[in-house]
């Protein structure tokens, strides 16, 4: 009896050194867009990305939305505040910004007018267990939810640094910015390896400043 019990704490520590040891570092979130638009931004709708993919490996994230001719590529390393952005616009224009710590600031929504509070419910998201939290205007007093999981675990990236990464991972949530509402869920999750060299900007980008950036006119 004593050795069996003995064989079976020898088994289960083995089991869990084991399954520690084979934790996965890296792998690809595939999130799901959805936008509710205005007016006058309903003629765009056709032109708005339908996904975005995240691909992450140790501290380095890179999220991709759009085509291979039109696309936003943020490649993010949370331990240096690094944040460059890649920027496709047909065959021939490419762009590279990289964006310091207080730039990003003006890249990102701005949810200090919101109040976070995590609620009751609980729900499945893409396999994951995701909490709900309740997300109010301080000014309007309007209310939605949003969800978060401590199931998955992923370095800070330009889908989740907007939140406060105490939350956790954020697997559905909606933002309005300037009255166009972008609902993002997450799909599906591959633990596996990512492309090498996703994480390193390609050559044959024209680098500009933030400034260049935002300053250079929009085509029709």
């Amino acid at each position: 009896m004593k050795n069996s019990l003995i064989i079976t704490l020898l088994a289960a520590t083995l089991a869990l050194t084991t399954a520690c040891g084979n934790k996965q570092t890296e792998g690809t979130l595939t999130y799901e867009l959805d936008y509710q638009l205005p007016d006058s931004l309903k003629s765009f709708a056709a032109f708005l990305p339908k996904s975005a993919i995240l691909h992450f490996k140790g501290d380095s994230a890179v999220t991709i939305q759009g085509s291979e001719e039109e696309s936003t590529t943020m490649i993010t390393y949370h331990p240096t505040d690094y944040l460059v952005g890649l920027f496709k616009s047909g065959p021939l224009k490419r762009f590279q910004v990289q964006f310091g710590k207080e730039e990003q600031k003006m890249e990102l929504p701005d949810l200090s007018g919101f109040e976070f509070t995590k609620g009751t419910a609980t729900k499945t998201v893409a396999g994951y267990k995701a909490d709900q939290y309740i997300v109010k205007d301080k000014v309007t007093g309007d209310t939605t939810s949003a969800w978060f999981t401590h199931d998955l675990k992923v370095p800070a990236n330009f889908i989740s640094m907007v939140f406060n990464p105490e939350l956790g991972t954020p697997v559905e949530f909606s933002l309005n910015q300037n009255g166009m509402i972008t609902t993002t869920k997450l799909k599906e999750v591959k633990l596996e390896t990512v492309p090498a060299g996703i994480f390193t900007a390609p050559a044959g980008f024209i680098k500009l400043t933030p400034q260049q950036l935002r300053e250079m006119p929009v085509e029709n």
